[in-house]
């Protein structure tokens, strides 16, 4: 097979087109350095600040320390932080040692009050049947002078009659007696066991005090959920074992997972600038790819300072949250979030980037060269809103002369 060489008119057209490729990525090239342009649009324009804060719930319950007789004690077990538990699990295991240290007397001394009180029943019942019995021999005896007394005088002698009534008086007066005596007995019967009954009581309670004492010691969980160890009061950080703690101070929470919202911190130089009601988003520091709308519940009305050792001092602030992840929420996770301080539509916006501050004044730069002193309205971290100076659709060009800087 023979090859033809190339003509003149193929090897042009194939000049041409290589040209054409290379001037197409050299303009290519050209076009992805050159810089964003800069011009005065119309458009909507939003201003936030940016807070940040952590996850708190609104609905929680405490699992604090019981009252026992020296009012502090230390932890001996705790379960994990963000443990998933059921109710009646056993949360905290306290230190019992006030309770058991005289359980073993207490127990002796209810002991020998039940034995104290076995006896003095057996003693009185005895006492008793003897009066009991005595009563009744007088009863027998007077029932015996009533039938020889009813006999009629003139079937026996005189002195033999008297005699008759002399026995009857008699008898009448120890069964009367006999009577007293079973009544007195069963008188101070009942107040003797009465006072055995009192002491065995007490002891009973306090036995059952002590044993009821160290039941609760053990902590259990009032319901199914998360369980969170509590902060130590002073000390900026988590409850541990061996930390001393006292009567009801809490050592774990069981949050209402459904009622989270977010508590944050505005220094006080940007008072006023975040006020109830405006719309707030919130991105985890965890997940920052997740945002939850919401808005700001409150803004508290005194600053106070951010820690101990500082001098920073700022507001508290609570935001709701519109919807909960409650597979990824917990409370105490930090948060950053953005409140919508102002919100403007159809007004002219410029970029930051072309606005100069000199001295009280805010001039723009201008694209074909000068600057237009301009009046702003608010700005955000990119455009500010201009009030007066510029028209829409102006050119602008970055503020890089030395000396000169964004206006704020």
């Amino acid at each position: 097979m023979i090859t033809r060489p190339p003509n003149r008119a193929s090897q042009a057209r194939l000049a041409g087109l290589v040209l054409a490729l290379v001037g197409a990525a050299g303009c290519a090239r050209t076009n992805a350095e050159k810089p964003p342009e800069l011009v005065v649009r119309r458009g909507s324009f939003r201003q936030e600040i940016l807070l940040t804060g952590a996850l708190e719930a609104a609905r929680t319950e405490r699992v604090v320390v019981p009252r026992n007789p020296q009012w502090n004690t230390t932890i001996r077990w705790m379960e994990e932080d963000g443990a998933e538990v059921k109710t009646g699990q056993k949360l905290v295991d306290l230190d019992n040692t006030a309770f058991t240290a005289n359980l073993k007397e207490r127990r002796l001394a209810r002991d020998s009050a039940r034995s104290e009180l076995d006896k003095a029943r057996s003693a009185a019942a005895a006492r008793l049947a003897d009066k009991t019995f005595a009563r009744d021999k007088t009863r027998a005896e007077l029932d015996k002078a009533h039938i020889e007394a009813a006999v009629p005088e003139e079937l026996m002698s005189r002195r033999q009659w008297q005699e008759k009534q002399l026995a009857l008086k008699r008898a009448e007066t120890a069964h009367a007696k006999a009577e007293e005596d079973v009544g007195a007995e069963s008188d101070g019967t009942r107040a003797e066991l009465r006072t055995k009954e009192i002491a065995l009581e007490k002891a009973e309670r306090e036995v059952k005090s002590a044993e009821d004492g160290i039941a609760s010691m053990t902590l259990m969980a009032p319901r199914d959920g998360i369980a969170l160890v509590a902060d130590h009061p002073w000390e900026g950080r988590k409850l541990v074992v061996g930390d001393r703690v006292w009567m009801s101070l809490p050592v774990m929470t069981l949050p209402d997972l459904e009622s989270l919202r977010v508590v944050a911190r505005l220094s006080d130089v940007d008072d006023g600038r975040v006020t109830a009601g405006m719309a707030a988003r919130t991105a985890l520091d965890t997940y920052p790819e997740l945002s939850f709308p919401g808005a700001v519940l409150e803004v508290g009305t005194l600053a106070d300072e951010t820690s101990p050792r500082s001098l920073r001092r700022a507001f508290r602030v609570r935001v709701s949250l519109d919807r909960v992840d409650a597979e990824r929420m917990r409370p105490g996770m930090s948060v950053q979030v953005e409140v919508e301080t102002a919100k403007l539509e159809a007004v002219l916006v410029a970029p930051r980037t072309a606005l100069a501050w000199n001295g009280t004044s805010v001039r723009a730069l201008l694209a074909a060269g000068g600057e237009s002193r301009v009046r702003l309205g608010p700005c955000n971290t990119r455009d500010c809103v201009i009030e007066d100076g510029l028209a829409e659709g102006t050119l602008l060009r970055a503020a890089t002369v030395p000396g000169r800087r964004g206006a704020e």
